[in-house]
């Protein structure tokens, strides 16, 4: 019986997720304004960013929503059983990311927290916001999964130094298995460029801050 399955897929699944590697959130530049964030590179062995790509593709539970600012597909790692889904919320990746986190920004974090994935295809943009909401997560870590977007693509994740849309402070391409991790301020502005080719899968955990 022959499979579609690549082989580096194949050994993963004969492994079992429990043997899935942590995160690796090492590999980071820390910048402090226009508001703290970091950039990251090679989030994800290639092996395990293949398989979750392969799920995004194929069986993932997208749900269409449409905004006043964004257009997108997404939906919660927790309402899904699939090894992917378990995978992204397992406690020690969970722990790994809380404890890189807070190496980062300097805080200890609630036990809660919200893992969900964003699909932007042709003619999806997200426009400038900075996600800040008293009460709500205080930080963000969003990997990024593709199969190499072009420039000619769009999907461009863009920073601000204020709410004007014309005031950028860098404009970050969605490189595969990269990442942002922010703290969600005021001044947190952010945006993704439209779509105009291709698919830009993102991976979203969402922290707050313990305020004891």
């Amino acid at each position: 019986m022959t499979t579609n399955v690549p082989p580096e897929q194949d050994a993963l699944q004969e492994y079992g997720t429990a043997g899935w590697t942590q995160p690796d959130l090492g590999s980071r530049e820390l910048v402090e304004t226009p508001f703290r964030y970091a950039t990251l590179t090679n989030c994800l062995t290639p092996q395990i960013g293949e398989y979750v790509l392969e799920w995004f593709e194929r069986d993932a539970p997208w749900i269409a929503k449409r905004t006043d600012f964004y257009e997108q597909y997404e939906f919660s790692c927790w309402d899904s059983a699939s090894p992917a889904a378990s995978y992204l919320t397992r406690s020690d990746v969970l722990g790994a990311i809380g404890i890189t986190m807070t190496g980062m920004f300097g805080c200890e974090f609630e036990p809660d927290v919200s893992v969900v994935c964003h699909k932007l295809v042709r003619g999806h943009r997200i426009g400038i916001h900075n996600d800040y909401l008293v009460g709500e997560e205080t930080h963000r870590l969003t990997i990024q999964l593709n199969r190499g977007l072009s420039d000619t693509d769009g999907g461009f994740l863009m920073l601000f130094s204020s709410g004007d849309p014309a005031d950028v402070h860098r404009v970050l391409r969605p490189q595969h298995l990269s990442a942002l991790a922010f703290e969600i301020s005021p001044d947190s502005f952010h945006a993704v460029s439209e779509m105009h080719g291709g698919a830009r899968y993102t991976i979203i955990y969402s922290l707050r801050a313990r305020r004891d």
